[in-house]
């Protein structure tokens, strides 16, 4: 092997344009191997990573989420000529950093930074003139070196298209929006209003010398805002990302909100989750470890390239590592933080690191994305990690004990619960009661693996109905709308088939923000978004147990306690079934069969349910309003 044709770690992440931890990690995940076992990699190696790196094939190194084969532009706000922009972008391949360059050299002339005496080549530093600071020259000068642009009729032509804005985020607005909907969503990122990083922003209790870090700060909407709200020093301002052009730009926009002061930003480009502060020997970060004041982000969301685990938490629990004692954090997370199981460790964290101060639902606030989103405001603690944590949703503001999270099953915080509610549903729960827990059978519908060959509109010879979630209502199931030859070896996943032919049995839409399950004594087929259930509860008919699935107060629980868009086995087990006698039995299991019957007398079953509970007018009322709201 020739010595020439290896390079060492550092060689080689240059060359790749990453550091060596990056480097490192990507030969434990079997991205490159190093030579013979050595931290020597052949030279054809790292071009072929670099070349699979420009062209896409490997994305997953530094995009997160799904989406990937997505490549909408989508636009955050009304952006002038945004459309002319992209079209010119995508129809002459022009360089993204070599556009966003001239963006900001248009944005630097607009703000007096610099002058150019000629407008038809904006990759010659020489020409610029009349620097009002020696630290955006040397920002410039640094970001040109690794520019490699021929063609400069184009860059000229996106430079008349560019109109300034008045958003103090503009350079990042304008990367937003040039950015496909493919690569935002791999990184788990969108374009974070800036309404919602003001608002939480302006509830931080802050100090002159206070530092403040965002650990996946991107365009720097963060930062930004910290130095005109917190009125921090540049050199307390600290951000990092992976994406090397936002860590640009950040730079860029750090400097023009400090107008005439001279500084190098604190901003790097660098793997926060496995790079930063790590606490390994040699890590230049580890100085940060507790030691900021207040960190505050919209993390990626999505999965982790290395685990399962979501990447929102692993930013939680690194920024946690930054902070000291007494510090401050504020983060946008997805809702399902609230209430999903497999987020309980953090939510544990959280709860025994430090003090909830406050929780604001917001909704969905971001274009295409259907997750609505929550704001978490947190302070570091070791002790006393207790007292009222501040609920607000919309204009309604109440409080709840730290301590009752602590108490829930999974560490739930259910802040759509008060305490007259949490009072109520701990009566629901006293009643002596059976659960679906160990006393029923499971079935999820059928896989198919390709609807498109399988399923029909049209009921051919020997083909069957099959049940969708949305053919599922209360009790009954409308009539079906696809048909499908049943033949188990062709499809992907499918139950044993005595669950699809029990004499009698449940459906229940899976996806969904309510109960809705169904009797069947057809012996019907379901797809996977209708699963089965056989309950089998003591001295509890399969009838009656559909009443209280079905049952108003069986929807607030499931509202107030679980408020997932999947009706979960896990959830459903915890369901209170009371023990009835035999005359409440029957009388339940008459009126469910005239139900079926279509002789509706759903109100009166729904009364007959509540005062299995023994609940009195007003708690009822309360659950109706409830499930009104």
């Amino acid at each position: 092997m020739n010595a020439t044709h290896l390079l060492s770690i550092n060689q080689a992440a240059e060359m790749v344009g990453i550091s060596a931890a990056t480097m490192r990690n990507w030969v434990k995940a079997g991205h490159i191997s190093s030579a013979k076992h050595h931290p020597l990699f052949m030279k054809n190696d790292v071009l072929e990573l670099k070349n699979n790196l420009a062209n896409g094939e490997l994305q997953k190194l530094t995009h997160r989420a799904n989406k990937t084969s997505s490549k909408e532009n989508v636009l955050p706000v009304q952006f002038s000529n945004i459309q002319k922009i992209i079209a010119l972008v995508n129809q002459q391949n022009l360089d993204l950093n070599a556009v966003l360059f001239v963006a900001v050299i248009k944005l630097l002339i607009y703000e007096n930074e610099v002058s150019l005496s000629h407008l038809g080549n904006f990759f010659q530093v020489d020409l610029f003139g009349n620097w009002q600071r020696q630290a955006l020259k040397i920002e410039i000068e640094h970001w040109q070196k690794e520019l490699n642009v021929f063609e400069h009729n184009h860059y000229v032509a996106i430079y008349d298209l560019i109109v300034i804005t008045n958003d103090n985020d503009f350079l990042g607005l304008l990367y937003q929006c040039l950015s496909n909907e493919g690569s935002k969503s791999n990184k788990g990122s969108y374009y974070t209003p800036s309404k919602l990083v003001e608002n939480s922003l302006r509830e931080i209790t802050h100090f002159a010398n206070d530092t403040f870090l965002d650990p996946c700060c991107g365009a720097g909407k963060y930062l930004i805002q910290a130095a005109k709200i917190l009125k921090l020093k540049p050199e307390n301002i600290i951000g990092f990302d992976i994406d090397a052009l936002a860590v640009k730009i950040t730079r860029i926009n750090l400097l023009l909100a400090y107008k005439e002061i001279e500084f190098s930003p604190r901003i790097y480009c660098l793997d926060a989750l496995n790079e930063l502060a790590t606490g390994e020997i040699f890590c230049e970060t580890n100085n940060l470890i507790n030691a900021i004041d207040i960190v505050a982000t919209n993390p990626p969301w999505g999965a982790s390239k290395n685990n399962s685990t979501e990447t929102f938490s692993l930013f939680l629990l690194k920024s946690l590592s930054l902070l000291k004692e007494g510090g401050q954090l504020s983060f946008i997370l997805p809702e399902s933080i609230l209430n999903v199981k497999t987020h309980s460790t953090i939510r544990h964290t959280l709860l025994t690191q430090g003090k909830i101060l406050k929780i604001t639902k917001l909704g969905r606030q971001f274009p295409g994305v259907f997750t609505p989103v929550i704001r978490l405001d947190f302070v570091k603690k070791s002790k006393n990690c207790e007292g009222l944590v501040t609920i607000q949703n919309d204009k309604t503001v109440f409080y709840i004990e730290q301590n009752r999270f602590l108490a829930n099953s999974n560490y739930i915080f259910d802040i759509d619960v008060s305490a007259d509610e949490a009072e109520l549903l701990q009566k629901i729960y006293a009643i002596p009661h059976q659960t679906l827990f160990q006393h029923a059978e499971w079935a999820l519908g059928i896989v198919t693996g390709d609807n498109k060959k399988h399923l029909s509109e049209i009921q051919n010879e020997n083909a069957e109905p099959i049940l969708r979630g949305a053919d599922i209502e209360a009790f009954r199931v409308n009539e079906a709308k696809l048909f499908v030859h049943f033949e188990p070896k062709n499809f992907q996943q499918i139950a044993p088939e005595r669950f699809f032919r029990m004499p009698e049995k449940l459906i229940y839409r899976f996806i969904s923000k309510i109960l809705a399950f169904a009797y069947d004594d057809k012996q019907r087929l379901t797809l996977n978004s209708a699963n089965i259930l056989i309950p089998k509860i003591p001295n509890l008919s399969l009838k009656v147990t559909l009443a209280y699935l079905n049952s108003s107060v069986f929807q607030y629980l499931f509202k107030k306690q679980f408020s997932t868009h999947k009706v979960l086995r896990g959830d459903l087990e915890k369901l209170p079934f009371p023990i009835l006698n035999t005359a409440q039995h029957d009388e339940i299991e008459i009126m469910v069969e005239s139900v079926l019957n279509d002789n509706c007398r759903c109100k009166e079953l729904d009364a007959l349910i509540f005062s299995t509970f023994n609940l009195t007018n007003t708690e009822i009322t309360t659950i109706k309003m409830g499930l009104k709201t």
